[in-house]
């Protein structure tokens, strides 16, 4: 039992190693991209990281319950209502900054929440990709083999 107890430790101050020299690195590397973004004139690889690591880190804060899936037995599902419902949304807000940048001629006034969301900064974008991240390993799911 207490054998257990101390290698769930370990692994899980492995983990939070991991997560925070990620977390470190990933804003070290936004920077760089700023720095190199406004010395270029080109943002759009800045951008492009500022959509894609939240939810790079959302799916790395997720990563303990995949593993915890591999251990059991069953058959894999995909919980399609809780994609649909939080996926679906969470993934729009994370990924609207990156139309303004596609070069489509789109009106934010048209879309749902657009001028909402570009005008409100980051923290939306931010939250809606680590939420969608996150998600993706918590959608998944093992059934047991009924009789």
């Amino acid at each position: 039992m207490k054998k257990a107890w101390v290698n769930n430790l370990f692994i899980y101050l492995g983990f939070l190693v991991i997560v925070i020299l990620a977390f470190i690195f990933g804003l070290k590397y936004q920077h760089h991209l700023e720095v190199e973004a406004r010395t270029t004139y080109q943002p759009l690889t800045s951008a492009v990281f500022t959509v894609l690591f939240p939810i790079f880190f959302g799916l790395l804060l997720g990563l303990l319950r995949f593993f915890e899936l591999l251990r059991q037995t069953g058959e894999w599902k995909i919980n399609w209502i809780k994609l649909c419902i939080f996926g679906l949304p969470s993934l729009y807000v994370s990924l609207l900054p990156l139309l303004f940048w596609s070069g489509l001629s789109i009106s934010y006034n048209d879309l749902p929440l657009g001028y909402l969301l570009i005008t409100s900064g980051t923290t939306a974008h931010t939250i809606s990709g680590l939420i969608f991240g996150f998600l993706l390993f918590y959608v998944i799911e093992k059934k047991s083999k009924e009789s």
